[in-house]
């Protein structure tokens, strides 16, 4: 019995013992347990690697230059200084040039080199300025309209030609048209196209009835054309191609030279490819 009773002792003090290191063990978690509490897992694990520092990822910030507009290239700022030039009626200094386009020609060797050789800019040594060069020297409606009289016997003017010559243009070509100072063909988009000077004196007074009797007149449509000609006993013009042969050159026969194959051994001292020229006695 006394074998039994300190056998019952042994294994309660190794129960007592068992149970202490599970409270300090429960005791050391504990915070570890109110920490992952508060975040609402109930994991060891998964709490251990949330309360590792997390690494923060770099973000990347996009911005746009500041000096943006003109470019750095020097064709470009090239174009944007004789673009300023063309769309000014008057000379322009350096600094306004500077102050508008944003380009400084002066710290820029190369382009003040290209800008005093171009054919279209002209530079005035002694106001230091520089002016646009257009095809025709137009200032107002009155230069474009004395530009027209003085063309007027080689036709229209090509608008297009006229366009880099005045900023305002469009503005005078409709000024003189309104006053019927000039004649404008358009296109179908309705911008100038070809401009003539309208000479008053040709113009005569045309009776109402025949501009009435003119504009009841139908215009058959570009596929019904042909045959309403026809039915007007009229012909369509009649295109013939000509088909243009290359004359063939005479084929030269190709001059062969075949051996001579000799077979009179007693005519082997005589060149037979030679003309026979006989002997003077």
């Amino acid at each position: 019995m006394s074998s039994l009773n300190n056998q019952l002792k042994s294994f309660k003090k190794s129960l007592n013992a068992n149970a202490d290191i599970a409270v300090k063990r429960a005791g050391r978690a504990a915070p570890v347990q109110n920490k992952v509490s508060q975040g609402g897992i109930s994991n060891n694990t998964k709490a251990s690697l949330d309360l590792e520092p997390k690494k923060k990822r770099k973000t990347t910030v996009y911005s746009q230059p500041a000096t943006t507009g003109t470019g750095h290239h020097a064709m470009s700022q090239l174009y944007t200084v004789i673009q300023f030039l063309k769309d000014s009626d008057s000379p322009q200094s350096i600094v306004s040039i500077a102050s508008r386009t944003k380009v400084d020609i002066t710290n820029n060797p190369s382009l003040w080199d290209k800008l005093i050789h171009n054919d279209k800019i002209e530079y005035d040594n002694v106001s230091k300025t520089f002016a646009y060069k257009p095809t025709y020297q137009i200032k107002s409606k009155e230069d474009l309209l004395a530009l027209l009289i003085q063309k007027k016997k080689e036709g229209g003017m090509d608008y297009k030609d006229l366009k880099d010559s005045y900023s305002k243009l469009s503005s005078a070509v409709e000024e003189l048209a309104a006053e019927g100072q000039i004649l404008v063909v358009r296109n179908k988009d309705g911008n100038p196209r070809v401009l003539f000077h309208n000479d008053m004196q040709y113009n005569t007074a045309i009776d109402p009835e025949f501009k009435k009797m003119w504009s009841e007149i139908r215009i058959p449509d570009e596929t019904d054309l042909p045959k309403a000609l026809e039915n007007a006993g009229l012909k369509t013009m009649e295109v013939f191609e000509k088909k243009v042969t290359s004359e063939s050159k005479p084929k030269r026969s190709k001059t062969r030279h075949k051996r001579i194959k000799i077979t009179n051994t007693h005519l082997s001292h005589i060149d037979l490819s030679k003309d026979y020229v006989p002997t003077k006695k």
